[in-house]
């Protein structure tokens, strides 16, 4: 619904009557030779199936017949030229060609969900059975009903998209019409539109210099803000960045009053909970998506109170401001909300953002501080945002938590660990860790401590590091620990260039068939799989060593011995020793025993729940969980009688040599000066 739009007519009339009339006469004949219905029923029907098995003939299955599509692929191919015989290779290559267009005109979350559908996270590589797609693809966990609803309107405008894009398929130069200049006098900017109207706030996005998000969950954001940014850095711009971009969360407190979609739930606790899950969720992966921009110039806030408004505001560099401001509908979805655009003149609405911004609180603060023995003081505060950075050389100690989950399942039990993904964290990536994180500035200040603000101590059987544990399964693993938390141990981790970390641990039993929500990629891993695991990474670290550029050999020998001493917990001595006596040698040499060393490593095998092997690489344990693997992990698995734990704790204290690298290896481990030298991470 727009006041005016003559910048569009402008730009069409100026689009040439000719080639126009082609295209329309083209369009023409393929709307009529093709029916959106049937295309999106065909859609339908090859989804269910899956591409690959569309021709399968069983005893119970016939191949799918989807004519309609299957034509539709034929003109594409025709029209482009293409090499493809058979009919599954066909409509593939449409899918693809239209997935890819449908994003870029835009359409991002109805383009991400038929890409989930059909393809998965990559349209390259195998595809996945149609079953894990479906339960892949339902990213916001929606009702079957609605999310059925929600696959057949996408089906449906997908179905249109694909007969006009291949009706302006021709060797003739199809006209572009643009999006309106922003900054063309002809343009009124005063509309309204629906909230999903992602194209026009993508190209916002991109082209303002400033930007101001408020919103309540924000879950719908990060793909947007990933299109954004790949448009702004077009051209291998990599280094460009917003000017500022600020975005608003509503506080966690007030999340049990927005009146959406989950208020058809009808149950206040677990329309709360999904709000809950939603909004951490988003406000950790677009947080971790925004650290690997490699800029300092963004944050994310909390709202402690319900704002004002909910909206956008672009700030342009020649001064103009634009505002979006949302109008929410009462238990509707977000694709039935309205916005409202104008042209901020007298910047009356550039005052509520800021005053929203102002009152909000800004990322959150970690303590930072000694340990001393078992126990943490704290002596001052950081914000989350700026610590652990590569090369910052920064001082002080961060205290952490880790929780170590198993589940029991068929009489065994069985450790639960994360797989670091770029959706749930922003460290460490590709990597399994037990549920860590950690202990933040609210988890110090509760109502009736009496430590004073910023000086506080705390050891692992007291509150702080025991309500920082419930709050991070809490919010990760949805999970309530209802006072199922054990105390077990603490250990510290030193890093060469930025903080370090000391870890309370506690453990916590699951009940049988736990569940998780899928982005926390929480899985359980035989302890069998985890040593093979570990192994490999062994190995890898002593390959990145000989091809690491080492020039002393003090250096080279104390970085040879922590890795020979690792090589030997997992039976490779004679390896180990080959690797010490490399000190001296040149650097061919070194690199003949990296490659020797690299056939040895066994990829692990794609387990059972990773979605395509694009998606998927394991590199090994998390920092702290591999250099304490055998000292720490391994006889706590024991303890709680993880299946084939308590055997190889015995037999590891038994062999005087292993255990004797264990302790070795954990003084190394310890000391500063030495770690602070290293060339790779060990």
């Amino acid at each position: 619904m727009t006041v005016r739009v003559s910048a569009v007519a402008a730009t069409q009339a100026r689009a040439g009557t000719a080639s126009k009339s082609a295209v329309t006469w083209q369009t023409k004949c393929v709307a009529e030779r093709n029916d959106a219905t049937s295309i999106a029923r065909d859609l339908t029907d090859c989804r269910q199936r899956g591409l690959d098995w569309l021709d399968h003939t069983t005893k119970y299955q016939a191949p799918v017949p989807a004519t309609a599509l299957q034509q539709l692929a034929a003109d594409y191919v025709a029209a482009r030229g293409l090499v493809a015989t058979e009919r599954i290779d066909q409509i593939k290559l449409l899918l693809r060609h239209g997935i890819e267009h449908y994003l870029q005109q835009g359409h991002v979350a109805e383009a991400t969900l038929v890409r989930d559908l059909f393809f998965g996270g990559s349209m390259d590589g195998a595809i996945p059975q149609p079953s894990v797609l479906l339960k892949s693809a339902n990213t916001f966990q929606e009702p079957e009903a609605r999310f059925r609803q929600r696959r057949a309107q996408t089906m449906q405008s997908f179905a249109k998209f694909l007969i006009g894009f291949v009706a302006s398929t021709n060797p003739e130069p199809v006209p572009r019409v643009d999006l309106p200049d922003l900054h063309d006098n002809n343009y009124d900017i005063y509309k309204t539109r629906y909230a999903d109207d992602s194209e026009r706030f993508v190209h916002l996005l991109a082209t303002a210099s400033k930007v101001t998000i408020v919103g309540f969950t924000n879950e719908r954001l990060l793909p947007l803000l990933r299109e954004a940014l790949s448009r702004k850095r077009a051209n291998g711009r990599t280094e460009v960045f917003w000017d500022s971009l600020r975005i608003v969360f509503l506080g966690n407190d007030l999340l049990a009053g927005v009146n959406d979609e989950r208020e058809d739930i009808n149950d206040p606790v677990e329309q709360l909970r999904q709000r809950s899950q939603a909004s951490f969720w988003a406000y950790k992966s677009i947080g971790a998506f925004l650290k690997r921009t490699r800029s300092a110039r963004w944050a994310l806030y909390k709202c402690p109170y319900i704002p004002a408004l909910t909206g956008s505001l672009f700030e342009f560099d020649d001064h103009k401001k634009i505002v979006h401001v949302v109008i929410r509908r009462a238990r509707k979805p977000f694709a039935e909300n309205v916005y409202i655009e104008l042209e901020d003149h007298a910047e009356q609405f550039s005052v509520v953002f800021e005053d929203i911004v102002k009152y909000s609180a800004n990322n959150y603060n970690v303590p930072v501080g000694t340990p001393a023995g078992a126990v943490f003081q704290c002596r001052q505060r950081r914000l989350h945002l700026s610590v652990l950075k590569d090369g910052s050389r920064a001082h002080g100690w961060l205290p952490m938590v880790l929780v170590v989950m198993t589940r029991r399942r068929d009489r065994r039990i069985e450790p639960i660990l994360q797989f670091r993904t770029q959706e749930n964290s922003a460290r460490e990536l590709n990597r399994l860790s037990h549920l860590g994180g950690h202990i933040l500035q609210e988890d110090c200040e509760q109502p009736g401590d009496q430590q004073a603000t910023g000086r506080w101590f705390f050891g692992l059987t007291d509150q702080i590091p025991v309500r920082a544990a419930a709050r991070l399964v809490a919010e990760i693993a949805a999970i309530d620990p209802a006072g199922a938390l054990r105390p077990r141990a603490t250990g510290s981790y030193l890093y060469p260039d930025k903080e370090n970390l000391f870890f309370f641990i506690f453990s916590l039993e699951l009940q049988e068939g736990a569940q998780f929500p899928r982005q926390a990629e929480m899985h359980a891993f035989p302890l069998p799989e985890l040593l093979s695991i570990r192994a490999n990474q062994v190995l890898r670290s002593a390959a990145d060593l000989c091809r690491a550029p080492v020039a002393s050999s003090r250096i080279w020998r104390a970085a040879a011995g922590i890795v020979a001493l690792n090589l030997s917990l997992h039976g490779h001595d004679d390896l180990g020793g080959v690797l010490v006596g490399l000190a001296d040698q040149p650097v061919a040499a070194r690199s003949r025993v990296a490659g020797q060393i690299s056939d040895l490593v066994a990829e692990q095998a794609t387990p059972g729940w990773a979605l395509g092997d694009n998606e998927f690489r394991l590199t090994g344990l998390a920092g702290w969980q591999y250099r304490e693997f055998f000292r720490v992990l391994l006889p706590l698995y024991a303890r709680i009688n993880v299946d084939g734990a308590v055997d190889l704790d015995r037999e590891m204290r038994a062999d005087r040599a292993k255990s004797a690298a264990i302790d070795h290896l954990h003084e190394l481990y310890q000391n500063e000066d030495l770690i602070s030298q290293m060339p790779i991470e060990l």
